[in-house]
């Protein structure tokens, strides 16, 4: 019965911040004035041929995925942008179980002036190991 509820609780838990993700998704960053916005961006990641390969191996369950942009002004590789750019983070717990489990995790960067893919990312790391804020684990601990 213990298992059954911790399961119920870990499904409602990432429901809740899909609705949060999703709330900051929508309106977000978009108040700043950009030539592309922040679903366009997601959608410019998500159209990638890798981001595409690496959803269709990995992604199985849409309850576990989490969607989160925000505007930053530069790149990993520390290249400062002459405009912002939007920070597109797709992450998909592996399992709804309780404990720290892997995350996929898909990252890009786009031009908010020009919708240019400027690079994009694709990993599997633990929870614990990603940054809890945008982490769909937070939850769990």
């Amino acid at each position: 019965m213990d298992k059954n509820k911790n399961t119920v609780i870990a499904a409602l838990a990432v429901l809740v911040l899909i609705g949060i993700a999703g709330a900051y998704t929508y309106l977000g960053s978009d108040s700043v004035n950009t030539n592309v916005n922040s679903s366009e961006a997601v959608a410019i990641v998500e159209s990638n041929p890798m981001a595409i390969n690496y959803s269709e191996e990995k992604f199985h369950v849409e309850e576990r995925r989490v969607t989160s942009t925000e505007l930053v002004d530069s790149v990993p590789n520390g290249t400062v942008q002459e405009n912002s750019v939007w920070w597109v983070r797709i992450m998909e717990r592996s399992c709804s179980c309780s404990g720290i489990k892997d995350l996929y995790v898909i990252e890009g960067y786009v031009s908010s002036s020009t919708g240019e893919l400027l690079s994009i990312e694709t990993k599997s790391v633990l929870e614990s190991e990603y940054e809890k804020k945008t982490c769909s684990s937070t939850s769990c601990h």
